[in-house]
């Protein structure tokens, strides 16, 4: 096949791919950007629910704090995410039916700030459409992973037109088609790599399984929680000697998230992330903690893995860009703006070649 037709037949694949993504550029674009800060954004508009009364003082033992809330509302406790710089305050989710509440504590005097339906609040809704376009029960990860899948491919198949053109400016005085062409070559080139690495991210997070597979041996078997057998009745609960024993076992993570025992699984577990990175959405490492003995019986990290596995545990940190710091955050923000963009930009330039070639023809 000559480079011509390469050309023609990637570029029709490009101009394919991009009117397929048109459709979810904006509600997947916008969405990731936003979840990027996510955490940022829900503070600035709900200020109230995550500002402590009390901006210094000695914590509360945790026992004491999770008294309060059962007192305040009895539902079964799901989990705890600790304060930090972002959300100063004790984070308590608890199930009422199908739904999930989050309930906010003051660490230091155990006061409640504010309950809410977490399940349908903005932004975890903002979060689940990006997920999943508010379709999870109607393949709508899946089809998530599909996009992902093309977009990838998209912003090869971009940056692969492109070469070795050099044309990266938006020149002046032009009319609308060519300053849009310009935009979409600047555009994309300057933000195809980092979408490219953001949509194999995404994708490896819809399909983890198929990820393992492809990775094969570069993966051990995975990490499954196991219960505790004891003869002896379930201990009295204490979270507090969990987290310390959690805090023992890795003294330079910082501790995320409690998960609290359940009927099916009797141990404690407890998400990780290193110092540096950001959020608290499933942590790098988890460890399962038996509350009988205050052991760490089960781990699940990159310093107990192959390469493959410590690739797996660095797919969301890549993903929303903390694997790099603020700098690499700000990427993954810019890109996810960027993209529908893209997609506007390219259907336009689509629809407009069609009309100066249908003219062309008439006027011929």
């Amino acid at each position: 096949m000559s480079r011509q037709k390469l050309r023609q037949w990637w570029l029709k694949l490009h101009r394919y791919l991009g009117l397929f993504l048109l459709v979810f550029s904006i509600p997947i674009g916008l969405t990731g950007s936003l979840n990027v800060y996510h955490r940022e954004i829900d503070r600035f508009l709900n200020p109230q629910f995550f500002k402590p009364l009390s901006p210094s003082g000695q914590p509360l033992p945790l026992k004491v704090i999770l008294d309060r809330v059962r007192q305040f509302d009895n539902s079964p406790v799901i989990s705890i995410i600790l304060p930090d710089s972002y959300w100063p305050v004790v984070l308590v989710h608890q199930r009422h039916g199908k739904l999930v509440f989050r309930t906010s504590v003051d660490p230091v005097t155990g006061q409640i700030l504010g309950q809410r339906d977490q399940t349908n609040a903005l932004m975890p809704t903002l979060y689940r459409l990006h997920q999943d376009l508010l379709l999870k029960p109607y393949w709508g990860e899946e089809l998530v992973g599909v996009v992902g899948i093309a977009l990838a491919l998209s912003a090869l198949s971009g940056l692969w037109l492109w070469f070795p053109r050099k044309a990266l400016s938006i020149r002046r005085g032009q009319n609308l088609f060519r300053t849009t062409w310009d935009t979409h070559n600047a555009v994309g080139f300057w933000v195809c790599l980092v979408l490219f690495s953001l949509a194999v991210s995404g994708t490896a997070l819809v399909f983890p399984k198929a990820t393992r597979t492809c990775l094969g041996p570069l993966c051990q078997a995975e990490v499954k929680p196991m219960s505790c057998q004891h003869d002896l009745p379930a201990p009295a609960e204490d979270p507090d000697a969990i987290l310390e024993a959690a805090r023992i076992y890795r003294p330079d993570d910082v501790p995320l998230v409690l998960g609290l025992p359940t009927p099916k699984l009797n141990t404690w577990r407890v998400a990780m992330r290193p110092a540096s990175y950001h959020g608290t959405v499933g942590g790098v490492t988890q460890l399962w903690v038996d509350p009988w003995t205050m052991q760490v019986v089960q781990e699940k990290s990159p310093a107990r893995g192959s390469s493959g596995d410590l690739m797996l545990a660095h797919v969301f940190p890549l993903h929303n860009g903390s694997l790099l710091g603020e700098p690499g955050r700000i990427l993954a923000c810019l890109s996810g703006l960027a993209f529908p963009l893209l997609a506007l930009s390219g259907a336009y330039l689509w629809w407009r070649k069609r009309q100066l070639s249908r003219k062309k023809r008439v006027s011929g």
